[in-house]
């Protein structure tokens, strides 16, 4: 994994902003007008968007307070950029980084707040508690949960990258969203996943039995679930999180409540004709998990795994992930599918004689 290099945000100003997914481009337009000559991407988690300016931070975020937006939603400031990892290793470092803003004196006292994208071995509570002790300790500042306070140390992070702000309360802005879906109300969760996993069978050419089972790891909200069961006899889905009610209401859907990368759980599931995970996760560790659970495959059966992009070095993650599913899968195929447009689509078979790693 490409470490990220810790550093200041090279821009007079820098902001995060949030918006409805599918509607980042729209966002983007809207804060390029706003902030004439702002540098402004996506970032890679759907609905959030990075503005870096040349104009001071007090102007920038008057420019985007004062405007009647369309697009945007939560505006947070932000001052260090810095690496994350998938373990706690990296709070003090996340600490340092607020410190090293020097806005938080000895006198003051602050709230931390976490907002986490991806998948990590903790939780965005812990890294709060974390934090707001190490951030005490450095500064002499007093740490708070609930109660009003001087500074808000906003922490956005973005599986291996993390963005910290300090700020005044009331500099981190709340938009009205005038714009909240691109798709009907209902429909968002399920048919953009009925979409990529139709596409996937249809396009490496994937059958099994009406009889077959089917392993959905991290299925939730059930998108692929609810499709997969419409061809499968049992749909095994796997995630801590709850799936629409339309899908768990299927007769043939066996909802596990544990994380897909339980071995002690998933081994108690028996074996499968198709293993498919849609993951949001680092792909180098998605493929190790696709690894690990490769015995609950029939040998010679199919899997399907999306490569979601954690940076924007997409080569270097289909890569990982290929290396990775080399151990125990064969015949291991990848494409960008219309549906999949800011990921990659594996599909390959679990090992057996005869089988070949084909591009």
């Amino acid at each position: 994994m490409t470490e990220v290099r810790e550093t200041e945000i090279g821009a007079a100003s820098a902001l995060i902003a949030t918006t409805a997914a599918g509607l980042e481009g729209d966002a983007r337009r809207e804060l390029s007008q706003l902030l004439g000559g702002a540098r402004v991407r996506s970032l890679l988690m759907k609905g959030n968007i990075l503005a870096l300016s040349d104009l001071p931070e007090e102007e920038t975020l008057a420019l985007v307070d004062a405007a009647e937006t369309q697009y945007l939603a939560r505006i947070v400031p932000v001052q260090r950029r810095l690496p994350i990892t998938q373990d706690t290793s990296r709070f003090p470092a996340i600490a340092e980084a607020a410190a090293q803003i020097g806005r938080v004196g000895p006198a003051d006292r602050f709230l931390v707040r976490c907002t986490r994208r991806g998948e990590h071995e903790w939780r965005g509570r812990e890294l709060e508690r974390a934090v707001a002790s190490e951030l005490e300790r450095i500064t002499g500042a007093t740490g708070e949960y609930e109660a009003e306070v001087d500074w808000l140390v906003s922490v956005e992070v973005y599986q291996q990258v993390g963005f910290v702000g300090v700020n005044r309360p009331s500099r981190v802005l709340h938009k009205m969203l005038r714009h909240q879906r691109k798709y009907r109300p209902g429909e968002r969760p399920l048919n953009r996943a009925e979409w990529k996993i139709r596409e996937a069978l249809r396009e490496f050419d994937i059958r099994f039995s009406p009889e077959a089972r089917v392993l959905d790891l991290g299925a939730a909200p059930g998108g692929w679930t609810g499709v997969l069961a419409a061809m499968a006899s049992e749909v095994v889905a796997v995630d801590p999180a709850e799936l629409d009610p339309r899908v768990t209401a299927l007769p043939n859907v066996r909802h596990v409540r544990a994380r897909a990368g339980d071995p002690e759980v998933c081994q108690q599931l028996g074996e499968f004709d198709l293993i498919t995970c849609d993951m949001n996760l680092d792909p180098a560790e998605c493929a190790g998990m696709m690894c690990r659970l490769a015995s609950l495959l029939k040998p010679g059966a199919p899997a399907i795994m999306t490569v979601k992009y954690m940076t924007r070095q997409r080569r270097r993650h289909e890569a990982e992930a290929r290396r990775k599913l080399a151990e125990r899968y064969c015949d291991i195929r990848m494409k960008r599918l219309p549906h999949n447009a800011y990921e990659t689509t594996a599909v390959m078979r679990r090992a057996a004689s005869g089988c070949s790693s084909a591009k």
